[in-house]
């Protein structure tokens, strides 16, 4: 009930800018517990976004892991990755144009256009999240004529 009545608030608060959908859906990493990867899931009108938050420093690696050289974009601490997926088919969405807004915890903003990673049915961008608090992301897709918009809190300890 919390989180439904969360829901519609945001949705009426931002009724002027496209409606958003937040929730903290905790999965806390990756399962071999490897690297430090905090994920969260969304839902939002039949698309399951996924949220992956992973530091420069892990992400480095992960990608070296995967025999991929990919530096971080200067000026930035984080990688943020969106997998959507349509819920009833379970196919990904790889044809969306993806822009995400990272707000910090003093209300400053960065907005970007996240770069579709085809071979991992993603998008992703790198942002600076240099102090400790909660961040808002609010990712927003279009896909066809269709715009949707999901968003969550992740934390920096």
């Amino acid at each position: 009930m919390k989180k439904l009545i969360l829901v519609w608030s945001a949705i009426l608060v931002f009724l002027v800018v496209p409606s958003i959908s937040f929730a903290q859906h905790d999965h806390g990493g990756t399962k071999s517990g490897a690297m430090k990867m905090d994920t969260k899931e969304v839902l939002v009108e039949g698309v399951k976004a996924t949220f992956m938050v992973m530091d420069n420093k892990e992400h480095v690696k992960m990608l070296a892991d995967m025999k991929m050289n990919e530096k971080p974009e200067a000026g930035t601490t984080h990688n943020i990755t969106v997998v959507l997926k349509d819920e009833s088919t379970q196919k990904e969405i790889t044809d969306a144009q993806v822009k995400m807004k990272v707000i910090d915890p003093s209300g400053k903003d960065q907005i970007k256009t996240l770069k579709e990673e085809k071979e991992m049915k993603s998008y992703d961008g790198y942002f600076n999240l240099p102090q400790k608090g909660k961040y808002q992301v609010l990712v927003s897709f279009k896909t066809g004529d269709k715009t949707r918009n999901a968003g969550m809190y992740y934390e920096v300890k």
